[in-house]
């Protein structure tokens, strides 16, 4: 380690100009880094929704829509304001109600105008991302301007945007709070600046090289640098102190080498822990573990080579800065705490036992969410105010979709009447229930002959024989002409496709105002069948009632897809209601993964570490101990949790935390060897312990809460909230309970010590 230490000392001009490389290679590369805004994407391929999602991004339309709440505006400015919408370019249709229009004759005004507000369902011409429905959307806001409004819509929603910009502030809190923090601790001010340019550098690097997985998700991206630099803040405090101690007895440059020879096992061991939670997230079938598994992991090692390879350089060019910003040091000494917690154990610990049995049993009773939109936030973005100001006065429903193979309308006919007849089902609508006379006499798919048809198109009886006979010409059914043609038949769907491509060819000439209806018409019929007939499948579009999670939602989508399995083999179900069904089951076996896998890949590094089988059991009590009362927080407090939240939040709370009880324990394990006194040996550990602790603590507790209560992304916030709580419960159990249990259970760590146990062996084996 020593030679390595000197190799990297000495070369260190060659380190800067390497790492200079890196930075502009980063710093290029940043732009080329994919962003994925729907969690949705990170499902499992066996997942019903992410099948159901792929086949419907392949074979459907679906056409951008957006909720318009206008409150404070009389009924006449409201139906007013709907044809204004309405006759905006790229927009399809603006229904709202109107008395004496057929369209409303079987519906209510409440529907779309209660309590001096109206309600506008926006549909637009093309999907939500066309340059045409981004361009209506912003038309459709400048007509609402002077009106108070509140606008529900993905079409102009840009998650990314809007995180950046909250990102922008949370990065300047943090950054004061590092600054308080290491200003607090630190024993040079120059140390600060070296610190901030080795954080820079390593998140930099880290941002930069995210491209080498081509997306990453939303989530990841945006806490992702937040996140490293707390949880790779140790590395850069445990070398600096190293070299402060060794600059007492030694030149800059020897100082250097041998700080650094001793901090790399300690610091890559201090890591592995830390690794091991971020490795855990890896083996989650929900596929946001891996993404942030493996860019966390990647910047967990980017803070290490920064930290061996350029802070030595740092630290030799400043050396002169160093010596001159020396000051004070402001951490007080804590051995009247460490009295007290020495005085209370037998009265803490006990507490702490049954603590931690009656949190483990809340947590898993905790009431998870897994519905994006159902988030509680302190700040809400336009798109939850406006959800929630539109639920106040309207039932706010759920768009699904029933996907199934196509070819059978009569089939399709069935389950979109079952569906309809569903009391938690509001509106179901396909092919095969689009009516196409004001009566309802007839469906769109409905086969009629040339009278009937007659009747239907208001038109004469001779040209509609004469399209027939065209028609089944073109089709080669010779058949029609040997009988009665007027018993033949033909769906209205395909007889209004061959009117217009007989139009368009200039097979059969029709008049202006006949030529307008026909264009009106198939249009009509192109977009249905865009929306709801692609190539292999159908789709089966209706809106269901009540929560859009929850185990009363979940029984009805099982029933709606038991009732389409009577009548298809391959039925999928999709919908935010299903996804969030799929994302409960998987999280089932993710939750119980992942906290096996994190316990014992750490339980296994701290028995290499500490050579003990006893004490990482006690570690792992502790800090699992923190994770069992940070979840049992939303059961007492009748509130809920979003599910990604527990997942990555115990992950990275088990796996960076635990460094904190590391800290102490190793501390007490060296001073125990020199000093008999046990209870002594406790206090002057917590007392080394404090200020380690306490800088990257701070740094943790503070970085979670800035990122939960300035963001208005809700899933960031959750994780945020999580994070700072899970952290601050850490800290405190780490600086209470956990001196208390190696002063307690120091007998049965001398009996579990592994190299004691071999030495009796070998005694054995001698005698």
């Amino acid at each position: 380690m020593l030679w390595l230490a000197g190799f990297i000392v000495n070369k260190r001009k060659a380190f800067i100009a390497l790492f200079a490389l890196a930075c502009i290679y980063s710093a290029v590369s940043i732009s080329k880094v994919g962003i994925i805004n729907e969690l949705t994407e990170y499902l499992p391929e066996s997942t019903e929704t992410r099948q159901g999602l792929d086949i419907m991004e392949e074979e459907f339309t679906t056409f951008g829509t957006a909720k318009v709440l206008v409150s404070n505006i009389t009924y006449e400015k409201a139906l007013a304001l709907s044809k204004e919408l309405e006759e905006i370019d790229g927009i399809s249709s603006v229904p709202f109600y109107e008395e004496g229009e057929d369209a409303y004759q079987d519906q209510e005004l409440s529907d779309y105008y209660k309590d001096a507000c109206a309600l506008y369902s926006i549909t637009f011409d093309e999907e939500e991302d066309t340059k045409l429905s981004q361009a209506a959307m912003a038309q459709v806001r400048e007509t609402l301007d002077g009106y108070s409004s509140y606008v529900y819509t993905t079409v102009d929603k840009d998650d990314a945007a809007s995180l950046r910009k909250d990102m922008k502030g949370i990065v300047a809190i943090v950054m004061v709070i590092i600054l308080v923090v290491l200003t607090f601790t630190s024993k040079t001010y120059m140390e600060i600046v070296i610190f901030l340019i080795t954080f820079g550098v390593a998140a930099l690097l880290n941002i930069g090289t995210n491209y080498w997985f081509g997306e990453i998700s939303f989530v990841t991206n945006a806490v992702g640098a937040v996140l490293q630099l707390a949880l790779a803040i140790d590395y850069a405090i445990i070398l600096f102190h190293r070299f402060m101690e060794e600059r007492e007895t030694m030149d800059t440059i020897e100082a250097a080498k041998v700080a650094l020879s001793k901090a790399i096992p300690e610091i890559s061991s201090s890591s592995l822990t830390t690794v091991s939670g971020m490795v855990a997230l890896m083996f989650m079938q929900f596929g946001i573990g891996l993404d942030l598994g493996r860019v966390l992991t990647k910047a967990i090692l980017f803070s290490l080579i920064t930290v061996f390879l350029l802070m030595p350089a740092l630290i030799v060019m400043f050396s002169n800065a160093i010596d001159k910003t020396v000051h004070p040091n402001f951490v007080p000494t804590i051995r009247i705490w460490g009295k007290l917690v020495v005085k209370l154990r037998y009265v803490t610990i006990p507490i702490f036992l049954v603590i931690v049995g009656v949190t483990c049993k809340f947590s898993g009773q905790c009431p998870y969410i897994y519905d994006i939109n159902s988030i509680e936030s302190s700040k809400k973005n336009e798109f939850m105010a406006s959800k929630d100001r539109i639920a106040q006065t309207f039932e706010v429903t759920n768009v699904m979709a029933v996907v199934i193979p196509n070819g059978d309308y009569d089939k399709e006919a069935k389950i979109l009447e079952r569906l309809e007849a569903m009391e938690e089902v509001d509106t179901a609508l396909g092919l095969a229930n689009v009516e196409v006379d004001e009566e309802g006499k007839y469906i769109l798919v409905d086969k009629l002959n040339p009278r009937e048809f007659s009747e239907v198109a208001d038109v004469d009886l001779d040209l509609v024989r004469l399209l027939y006979q065209f028609y089944a010409l073109d089709q080669e059914q010779y058949s029609a002409f040997m009988k009665n043609l007027d018993d033949y038949r033909v769906s209205i769907i395909d007889m209004i496709d061959f009117i217009y491509e007989q139009k368009e060819a200039g097979g059969i000439e029709f008049d202006e105002e006949q030529s307008e209806e026909i264009d009106d018409l198939h249009e009509a019929v192109c977009d249905a069948r865009k929306q709801l007939e692609g190539q292999k499948y159908d789709r089966l579009v209706f809106t269901l009632k009540g929560a859009v999670e929850g185990e009363e939602t979940f029984r009805t989508i099982d029933r709606i897809r038991a009732m389409a399995m009577e009548y298809y083999s391959e039925v999928y179900v999709v919908g935010d209601a299903t996804s969030n069904y799929d994302l409960s089951s998987s999280f089932q076996k993710d939750n119980v993964l992942i906290s096996v896998l994190t316990a014992l890949f750490v339980g296994i590094i701290l028995l290499f570490t500490f050579q003990s089988a006893g004490l990482p059991f006690l570690l792992v009590l502790v800090i699992q101990g923190s994770i069992w009362i940070n979840f049992s927080i939303p059961y007492i407090t009748s509130s809920t949790m979003f599910f990604l939240s527990y997942l990555i939040v115990s992950s990275i709370q088990m796996g960076a935390t635990i460094d904190y009880a590391i800290v102490i324990t190793s501390r007490y394990m060296d001073i125990r060897k020199t000093m008999k006194d046990r209870k002594a040996a406790v206090i002057e550990a917590l007392n080394q312990a404090f200020p380690t602790i306490v800088t990257s603590g701070t740094i943790l507790v503070g970085s979670g809460f800035a990122i939960g209560s300035l963001t208005s992304n809700a899933v960031i916030a959750s994780l945020g909230k999580a994070l700072g709580r899970g952290a601050l419960i850490s800290i405190i159990l780490v600086m209470s309970v956990m001196p208390q249990l190696l002063l307690v259970c120091d007998k049965l760590i001398d009996k579990t010590e592994l190299t004691r146990a071999v030495k009796r062996g070998q005694e054995r084996e001698e005698a």
